[in-house]
């Protein structure tokens, strides 16, 4: 498996393997990572209804007080910061995370593509710095692909007969959010062997994921499925958001020169 999908976080790989992405799929998968790996937490109403568990109450989890965040990450946490003690609905905590973001661009180019960890990645000329835009390097470009043929062939094996993917899913870190079904076979191997390397005082970085708190039992289909909020429930909060507009549906992946009609940023993975 490559490196980038066991240290990069949900929303750098989503960012790599499509630049072109909106703000509301970057949150989803931010929002998931930070409650898989218990630096927020959900906090579970039995009685609650379907449309009720779509915006739940959101409180701090175990790993906040010595979670060292991204970027990206640190505006969801913020109005925790200044109250642990806090209980904030989703669709409130969406909306002060992303008051002071203007569109998808802006997040992507101030938080996301900011980090050091994206430099190799991603690239910019003096003009382009300018106008905030970040174009897919060939370094990007090469990751992007393989980024794509790994992720398909994890959903591809990720079958109840195919034990042996469970070493690959827990590699995946909290990058497991990117793979929405798990048979029950396989996620209750997870959690064995989850539970076996806490007796041994492992420090391996995903014993202590809340598996269980981001994934459900489908009965129907015998699977664990990835919690059913999405991205169309992300979407209507962050553009209530006073001053968020992306109705312009600029990129600021510009073009390479010489990528054809898919902008530089390797959306259609055909400048290699």
């Amino acid at each position: 498996m490559i490196k980038e999908l066991t240290n990069l976080s949900p929303a750098e790989i989503l960012l790599i393997d499509n630049p072109e992405v909106k703000v509301d799929k970057l949150a989803r998968v931010t929002f998931f990572d930070l409650i898989l790996k218990e630096v927020l937490k959900i906090e579970v109403d039995p009685k609650a209804k379907n449309k009720e568990n779509k915006n739940p109450t959101i409180i701090t989890g175990k790993a906040f007080s010595s979670y060292e965040s991204l970027k990206h990450e640190s505006i969801f946490l913020s109005v925790f910061t200044r109250d642990n003690e806090l209980k904030i609905k989703l669709s409130n905590l969406l909306k002060t995370a992303f008051e002071n973001v203007k569109s998808s661009e802006e997040y992507k180019l101030k938080y996301v593509y900011s980090d050091k960890r994206m430099k190799q990645y991603f690239k910019s000329n003096f003009i382009q710095k300018l106008l905030g835009i970040k174009v897919i390097s060939e370094n990007g470009i090469k990751i992007q692909k393989e980024i794509k043929r790994e992720l398909r062939r994890i959903k591809t094996n990720t079958t109840k007969k195919n034990t042996k993917i469970v070493e690959t899913l827990l590699a995946l870190n909290g990058n497991i959010v990117l793979i929405p079904k798990i048979p029950i076979e396989i996620f209750e191997q997870i959690e064995k062997k989850k539970s076996n390397f806490r007796k041994e005082n492992s420090d391996s970085i995903w014993v202590d994921y809340g598996y269980s708190s981001l994934y459900y039992h489908n009965t129907t289909k015998n699977q664990f499925d990835l919690m059913a909020i999405n991205d169309s429930d992300f979407m209507p909060i962050i553009e209530s958001v006073n001053g968020f507009d992306d109705s312009s549906g600029d990129s600021g992946c510009g073009s390479d020169g010489g990528c054809g009609g898919c902008g530089g940023c390797g959306g259609c993975g055909g400048c290699g």
